[in-house]
Formats: structure tokens, C-alpha cells, sequence
């Protein structure tokens, strides 16, 4: 997509972005000294964070580029209806926070298939959830935001794409690797502030020059293109809803699916998907992991106001540009034929900002898609580690844990780069419709497999395998039937003769894909024999009282790796679960000869000059400075005498002890938030339009 909008950086501009570097790079730098020579501080940040950063980190993550770029388009094409997904995301949270945070902590987890290993056993399902969560990160969330900040770092800057999107990869992985979770963390919170600032003052430069929220009801509706009022059609005209968020059933948005169809990808997405999760299991106890909840709840009632008015402001106010619907003048506009949107919010920076401010705001949009990569980085590196790598590493020690961690990013940091020309390649086309529909096809299945886990003992591993298969295969077949046929453009909707099955609303789709997947895996449940109480103790919502702690569920031979729930009748004798963060029974060993050899590379008494120097500098970036504590410490010991910070909670206390004494008054700020949820819903609500 060609830049028709780039302009030469003020002087001033460029000094703010130099600031925001050097600002981030020394918040990196002190923050990656910090629980990082360990497993639990690598992955977790000693699960010591403060609710404050937890809730930034849990903002920034979500919040990319992509959310800047897609939510202001789709303000300006359509109205607010899109801030319902945001604005739904609050009850989202107070659930993760309510319901899945008190098992994951109690069963102390690192990822959420260590979780599901736990829970229903076998190694099929775990394997099946490791692999689409990287394929998903790999090929929709970073995909996504390398799209949505190529198109702002070209329309915007005229920057050369594949120098400056390589940079900010390199400068997130920078954080990754040396500093680990922690990093991320607070690297997370200082971008969310630079991020809330930098939008709040284009959100009041744009009401100001609009002339406030009165002006934009009354002008909306006529922010239409020149080309566009000879039409006989209704391409490019503002829906009639565009100032509600409740939108009738066969609207685009309408408000069954955005509550439920959406409902149903917010339970992956907020409680089921590492990047999310892994922000509440590093804080230090339940209660600031439901404090970060409900920070992260108020800062989502934000992009309604940053990112979604703003949004409808610029088409108001450059109508003939972002509200184009003729393919041919669109393509004129900004190089691509499916409208004009997606420059709405660069088109707003560099018009409307005053410089230096500008350079602000440019630096918001840099650390939005970097948080956002920074979390992906660090989430996927912990899944392949604890979920792969230890498959067949049992025994691994912490020190080769965290080298295979930090080694899988800068894997992760090569794919980004060569994923960089496909991007290039599909702006403009339908590549980022595909993956926004693998997420919907494939999140359903995933979601009942962890809400019916965590809320019903009954669910067993045979229930909840041909329930994700079954959805697997559904949606798959949907997306193939869907994208086989070629969408026809606005003008030539009437000439549309895809089936109904495939025109049928994706939203709506979701909550059938979850419907069909709940009720085979419930089937299958009830027609197989359940698991055993004492393998399941205190893993279920209603169960975290249960002072026993689970036995390890024992796996079947065979290449299916099955749970084999009639263990107990074929033999006598039980196998004690070790209750650690890993999920195999560790058999304590002293290092090989290949390990010592690996901890002596980073030795360097017997070192000098250069050659010291670069392992001093390769040893800290490892988080392998201190060799003398790692020769026996493993993931699995019973002690990290050198990890003071990653205490062990205990299966039996969740509820007491790792609780702080305001404790209830977060429940009762919960209570406030889901209310002042409602209220923005009613407020923003046409309650002329049909519902049904």
C-alpha cells in the first residue's frame, strides 16, 4: 500500500521518538536485572509483580497496533457497535480474575496446557493446545501486528518497511531474551502510560476541531463521499446505527453476537490464551492478580473514547478520502480497492497533531505494536519450553530451560522477519480477513474444552479430545466452504449467490461451533467412564477448598497417548504425582557430561580478555551469570535455594494465606466495574431499533 499521506518528521518529532527509545531501552536494561536466573523468574517474574503493572501488561498485550488501526477504521466505516467488543471484554476479565486465576494459581502452572495435562491427562489434548497456540501466534497475532504497523509505518512515515519493522523486532526480542517476563512487564507499563497519554490528546484535538459529541451525532451520517452521492446503492453511506451499540440480529454487528458469538472467543482469548494468562500467574498473589483485572478492566473502557470517536471524527472530517467506496477512486486514495479505513487514525496524527506532539503519538503507535510483540515473544518461548521441550527433556535443568526459552525467541524473531515480505504482499488483500476467521473458527472448541474443564468434574479426557476434534473439523470445513467463493464488492452485492450457510453471520457461528463441541464432549463424558476424584482434587471451580493434592493422572501406551482412566483395575499400586511446576514426575539426577561441559562454557575464572568479556555478556544475557548456584538446580527440585523470590504457593492455601487483606474489597470494585459496564451499554444504546 503505497504512502499518500507520509511527511517529513519536525525536528521536534524526532526527539520525542529519540526520548521514547531511550526512555524504553533504560526501563528494559533495569528491569531485565530482575528475576531472571531462574525458571519461575524467567517465565513468571518470580511471580512477585505488583496488580498495577499486571494490569498495564494485561492492556498493552491486547491493545496493538491492529486494535489502533482497525478499531478507528471500523469506527469510521460503521459507527461505535465495534467498541462492544471492547466494552464486553470488562466482564471478560473479572471472570479470568474470579473463576480460572484461583486454578491456574492453585495448580501451579507455568502455561495453560500444563493445565489441561493436569486436569483430563493423556498427552494428546496438550499436544493439540501447544501446537495451535504457536500456530496461532505465529500466523494471526504477530501477522497481524506487522500488517497493522506496516500500513501505519508506511502511510504515515514513508518509512522503509522492512528496516523499520526489523529494528522494533529486534529491539522487542531485545527484552525477551535478557530480561524475561519481568521486562515485558514493565516495559508493558510504561508503554500503556506513553500509549493513554499520546491517544488522549489527539481524542480531545480531534473533539475540539470536530466541535464536540453533539457534533458528531449530527454530522456522521452525511460524512459521505463526493463519488459517493450519485450512487444508487448504499456502498459508502453510514449505517443508521452508527451511534448505538445495540445493533438488530441481521445487522453486521449485532448485539446477540457481540454478547455471546464474542462471548465465546473472549473466554479463549482472556482466560484460555498464554499471552493473557501468564501476566495474572506472575503477580504475586490472587489478590493483585484480580486488582491487575480490574485495572486492566478500566483501561478498556478507553478505546471506545481513544481509538472508536476519533475514528468517525476523521471521517467527518476528510470525508472523500476515508469514506471512498468506488474501488477505482479507493484505489487512488491509498492503493487498495476494499476502501480507505485502515488510514483513518494515521491520516488524524499528522494532520491534526501540533509537532513534538506528534512524535508522542508516533511513539504510541511504536509501543503499541511492541508490547504486543514483546508478549508474544515471551508467552510463546514459555509454551515450547514447559510444553514441548520438556516433553522430551524430563530431567532438563533450569539453566538449559531458560537457553531453549530465550533461543526459541530469536527463532520466533527470524520467522517475524521473513514474514515480512507475505505481509508486504497481502496489503490490500483478503490475507487479514483469512486469519481473523481462523481465530473464530477455531476458538469455540477450545473454549468449552476449558469452561466445562474448570466448572464439571464429570468432563473426562475422551469427552473433551472428541469435542476439540469435532469443532476442529466443523470450522475448518466453514472456513474452506467460505473462502471458496469469492466475496462480491458493495455495488455488486445483488449478484451474490453464496449459499446461506456461508453468508451466515461468524459471530452467530461461534456460538453454534461452541454449542456442537459442549454437547459431544458432555456426551462422550457421560458414555466413558469419569476419572477418579483423587487424580482431579482441587482443579475444578468448586473445589478449591480440596486440601489433597491431585495424584498424576496416568497416560496409556500407545501413539494415541490416551488417559487411562481404568489405571486403578489394572494395577494396585499408585504412582504420587510430584505437584511441581512440571508436569512429569521428576526423577532427581546429577548433570551429565555434556551439561557440565555446557556450565563450564559460562565459567569464566579462567577467562581473560576478550574471551571474558563475551562470556560475561552471552552468561548475563542467558540469566547464567551466577554458575555456581545451576549445577543440580532444576525445574523440578524440590528447592531453588537461589530463586528467593519464586516461593511455592501451596495447593492447600490459595484461599488463605496468598490472599492480601483487601481482598474483599476488589470483589466489591468488581461489582462496581460490571456496573459501570451496563451503564456505558445502556447509555450508548438507540432504543428505537428492533432487537429481534
Amino acid at each position: 500500500m503505497a504512502a499518500i499521506i507520509g511527511t517529513a518528521l519536525h525536528w521536534s518529532d524526532i526527539l520525542v521518538l529519540l526520548l521514547y527509545f531511550l526512555l524504553i531501552l533504560g526501563f528494559g536494561v533495569w528491569s531485565s536485572c530482575k528475576n531472571r536466573g531462574s525458571v519461575g523468574g524467567y517465565f513468571l517474574a518470580g511471580r512477585s509483580m505488583h496488580f498495577i503493572p499486571v494490569g498495564a501488561s494485561l492492556f498493552a498485550s491486547n491493545i496493538g497496533s491492529g486494535h489502533f488501526i482497525g478499531l478507528t477504521g471500523s469506527g469510521a466505516s460503521s459507527g461505535i457497535a465495534v467498541a462492544g467488543f471492547e466494552i464486553t471484554a470488562v466482564f471478560w476479565l473479572m471472570v479470568l480474575g474470579w473463576l480460572f486465576v484461583p486454578i491456574y494459581m492453585k495448580a501451579e502452572v507455568f502455561t495453560m496446557p500444563q493445565y489441561i495435562k493436569m486436569r483430563y491427562g493423556g498427552e494428546r489434548i496438550r499436544v493439540y493446545l501447544t501446537c495451535l497456540a504457536l500456530m496461532l501466534s505465529i500466523f494471526t497475532k504477530i501477522s497481524v501486528d506487522l500488517y497493522s504497523g506496516a500500513v501505519f509505518l508506511q502511510q504515515a512515515l514513508n518509512w522503509n518497511l522492512y528496516g523499520s519493522v526489523i529494528a522494533l523486532i529486534l529491539l522487542a526480542a531485545f527484552f525477551t531474551v535478557g530480561g524475561g517476563l519481568t521486562a515485558v512487564i514493565w516495559t508493558d507499563f510504561i508503554q500503556t502510560v506513553i500509549m493513554v497519554i499520546s491517544a488522549f490528546i489527539l481524542m480531545i484535538i480531534s473533539f475540539l476541531r470536530v466541535g464536540g459529541m453533539q457534533q458528531i451525532r449530527n454530522l456522521f451520517p452525511y460524512a459521505i463521499a463526493s463519488s459517493t452521492l450519485y450512487n444508487t446503492t448504499e456502498c459508502g453511506v453510514p449505517s443508521d446505527y452508527y451511534m448505538s451499540l445495540v445493533r438488530p440480529f441481521d445487522a453486521d454487528l449485532p448485539w446477540f453476537g457481540i454478547l455471546f458469538g464474542n462471548g465465546v472467543a473472549s473466554i479463549w482469548y482472556w482466560s484460555c490464551d498464554q499471552v493473557i494468562v501468564q501476566r495474572t500467574l506472575a503477580a504475586k498473589n490472587l489478590t493483585h492478580a484480580r486488582a491487575g483485572c480490574l485495572v486492566a478492566g478500566l483501561l478498556k473502557f478507553l478505546p471506545l473514547f481513544l481509538m472508536v470517536f476519533p475514528g468517525m471524527i476523521a471521517r467527518i472530517l476528510y470525508p472523500d478520502e476515508i469514506g471512498c467506496a468506488d474501488a477505482d477512486v479507493c484505489y487512488q486514495v491509498c492503493h487498495s480497492r476494499n476502501g480507505c479505513n485502515d488510514i483513518a487514525y494515521p491520516l488524524l496524527v499528522l494532520r491534526l497533531m501540533p509537532n513534538a506532539i506528534r512524535g508522542l503519538t508516533l511513539a504510541c503507535m511504536i509501543a503499541a505494536l511492541m508490547s504486543s510483540l514483546t508478549s508474544i515473544f515471551n508467552s510463546s518461548s514459555t509454551i515450547f519450553t514447559i510444553d514441548i521441550w520438556q516433553r522430551f527433556r524430563r530431567n532438563a535443568h533450569d539453566w538449559e530451560l531458560m537457553i531453549v526459552g530465550r533461543v526459541f525467541v530469536m527463532i520466533l524473531v527470524g520467522i517475524s522477519i521473513l514474514w515480512i515480505p507475505i505481509i508486504r504482499a497481502a496489503q490490500g488483500a483478503r490475507l487479514f480477513d483469512y486469519i481473523q476467521a481462523v481465530q473464530s473458527f477455531l476458538a469455540p472448541p477450545v473454549a468449552a474444552c476449558y469452561l466445562l474443564g474448570v466448572l464439571w468434574k464429570r468432563i473426562n479426557e475422551e469427552g473433551a479430545f472428541w469435542g476439540l476434534i469435532s469443532g476442529l473439523c466443523i470450522g475448518i470445513i466453514r472456513f474452506i466452504w467460505e473462502y471458496s467463493y469469492t466475496a462480491m464488492p458493495c455495488q455488486l452485492e445483488h449478484l451474490d449467490k453464496r449459499p446461506s450457510v456461508v453468508r451466515f453471520n461468524f459471530l452467530y457461528f461461534s456460538v453454534l461451533l461452541f454449542v456442537i463441541s459442549s454437547i459431544v464432549t458432555i456426551v462422550v463424558s457421560l458414555l466413558t467412564k469419569p476419572l477418579a476424584e483423587k487424580y482431579i482434587s482441587g482443579l475444578t471451580a468448586f473445589d478449591l477448598d480440596n486440601p489433597e493434592k491431585p495424584i498424576e493422572i496416568p497416560t496409556k501406551s500407545g501413539c494415541m497417548h490416551k488417559a487411562n482412566a481404568y489405571y486403578d483395575e489394572e494395577q494396585q499400586q499408585q504412582k504420587p504425582y510430584s505437584f511441581e511446576n512440571s508436569s512429569f514426575h521428576h526423577i532427581e539426577q546429577p548433570p551429565t557430561e555434556t551439561e557440565k561441559k555446557a556450565l563450564h562454557f559460562f565459567d569464566t575464572d579462567n577467562s581473560t580478555g576478550l574471551a571474558f568479556y563475551l562470556k560475561t555478556a552471552f552468561a548475563w544475557i542467558c540469566g547464567l551469570e551466577k554458575t555456581d548456584n545451576l549445577d543440580g538446580q532444576s525445574i523440578c527440585s524440590e528447592n531453588h535455594s537461589s530463586d528467593k523470590t519464586s516461593h511455592r504457593r501451596s495447593i492447600t492455601s490459595i484461599r488463605d494465606n496468598h490472599i492480601s487483606s483487601w481482598h474483599k474489597q476488589c470483589s466489591y470494585a468488581a461489582i462496581f466495574i460490571l456496573s459501570l459496564c451496563a451503564f456505558v451499554w445502556a447509555f450508548f444504546t438507540d432504543y428505537r431499533i428492533r432487537l429481534i
